[in-house]
């Protein structure tokens, strides 16, 4: 009798980690895509991260699973809208992770975008996200110190400069 196993990251000091846990494994199928919105103030300076308690408490950029007929920027301009109410422009993909959410592995591609609305006018979804702020690089990075954010400290170096890099390539 084949029993099903639900695979769940390792968790190191109360954080998920990826390293060496199921998301990692080569021979494992990809599920799904998701699609992370890197949103920046107008000026560059500041990223949008959302506080959510499901499946884990933290903040994190917008995001999630793509549709099917979608492709990535689709995706994320659904994704920042359904959950935050804001109209975005989007750069491009700018960083790619390997993670699990809610038990399934998923290739999470960055995607650089800005927003293109009155950035203070966030509308968070019912039943998502509970708080939402702009945030410095050095907040983000505090924060995944503090393993506030399921993102490394690693992670959000190299994911906002690559951001900046691919939204100044796009606008000039």
């Amino acid at each position: 009798m084949h029993e099903e196993t639900h695979l769940r990251p390792p968790r190191v000091n109360g954080a998920f980690s990826m390293v060496g846990g199921p998301a990692a494994d080569p021979e494992a199928p990809y599920v799904r895509l998701a699609a992370v919105g890197l949103v920046g103030s107008e000026d560059g300076g500041r990223w949008l991260l959302l506080h959510r308690t499901e499946p884990s408490d933290s903040w994190d950029p917008p995001g999630g699973r793509m549709e099917r007929t979608e492709d990535l920027t689709e995706a994320v301009m659904r994704e920042v809208a359904e959950e935050t109410g804001l109209p975005i422009g989007v750069a491009g993909p700018c960083y790619a992770h390997l993670a699990m959410y809610k038990g399934e592995r998923l290739l999470a591609v960055s995607m650089s975008c800005r927003s293109l609305g009155d950035p203070d006018q966030v509308r968070l979804e019912p039943g998502g996200a509970i708080g939402w702020r702009w945030v410095l690089d050095e907040e983000w990075l505090a924060l995944a110190e503090e393993r506030l954010t399921s993102w490394s400290k690693d992670d959000v170096r190299k994911a906002t400069c690559a951001a900046r890099a691919v939204w100044a390539m796009a606008v000039s």
